[in-house]
């Protein structure tokens, strides 16, 4: 577990971060694209849920659950998530953020056995694959982006330089904004704070399918 002694930001307050700065980039994608600031703000809520990500396996009963339960809204996400950005219920061409999060949770999961020094190459190698035959947000940036939280857990001034690299050569200079990001948790206090697990599971795909009707009806 990571925190800092003077951090005053607990997960919850992370997550409702990210949460805020994420509705702001998706409104400003789907209802006002031409506010190019909405998106500048809205970098800064995934590097939030991939360092939360990597807390939360730490701090998880069940790895396996936690997985699962990744897996499960993704699928669940998937129409929400096509309707809102690509206009139609099935877009094969992208997939939600969802299964990005849940690839680099598996990764962590290698990774992990890495340290135990057992043999997990192969599974990681497949899942960088996956990660690009698929598709999903973010893609293999993504991906790398929480293996970077995770190798980074006891060296956390590693962690800017690694997260800024990432964000220069996976993305275009507007994703340079997630750096932003590294300021909220800089100050993380390691604690959970209220309990709101499941916050963030359901009101991806529902706010997804709000903007869609809010555009699709009334724009």
């Amino acid at each position: 577990m990571e925190h800092n002694s003077f951090g005053f930001m607990n997960s919850f307050t992370l997550k409702m971060i990210a949460i805020i700065t994420m509705v702001i980039d998706h409104v400003g994608y789907i209802i006002f694209p031409e506010l190019t600031i909405l998106r500048y703000i809205g970098r800064v809520s995934f590097p939030i849920f991939c360092f939360l990500i990597v807390e939360g396996f730490f701090h998880t009963r069940s790895h396996l659950n936690y997985l699962i339960r990744l897996i499960v809204f993704a699928l669940l996400s998937e129409v929400p998530f096509d309707l809102a950005f690509h206009n139609t219920p099935f877009y094969w061409e992208s997939q939600n953020v969802f299964v990005t999060l849940a690839l680099g949770l598996f990764a962590i999961f290698c990774l992990e056995e890495l340290n135990n020094r057992k043999i997990f190459i192969l599974p990681l190698i497949l899942i960088g694959v996956f990660a690009l035959l698929s598709h999903c947000d973010y893609g293999i940036g993504g991906v790398l982006l929480i293996c970077i939280f995770y190798l980074t857990k006891q060296t956390p001034w590693v962690r800017f330089f690694l997260v800024a690299s990432v964000l220069y050569i996976f993305y275009n200079t507007t994703e340079l904004y997630g750096l932003i990001a590294m300021i909220p948790i800089t100050f993380y206090d390691g604690k959970r704070g209220p309990a709101a697990k499941m916050i963030f599971y359901w009101f991806y795909p529902l706010h997804l399918l709000l903007l869609f009707a809010i555009h699709y009806f009334l724009l």
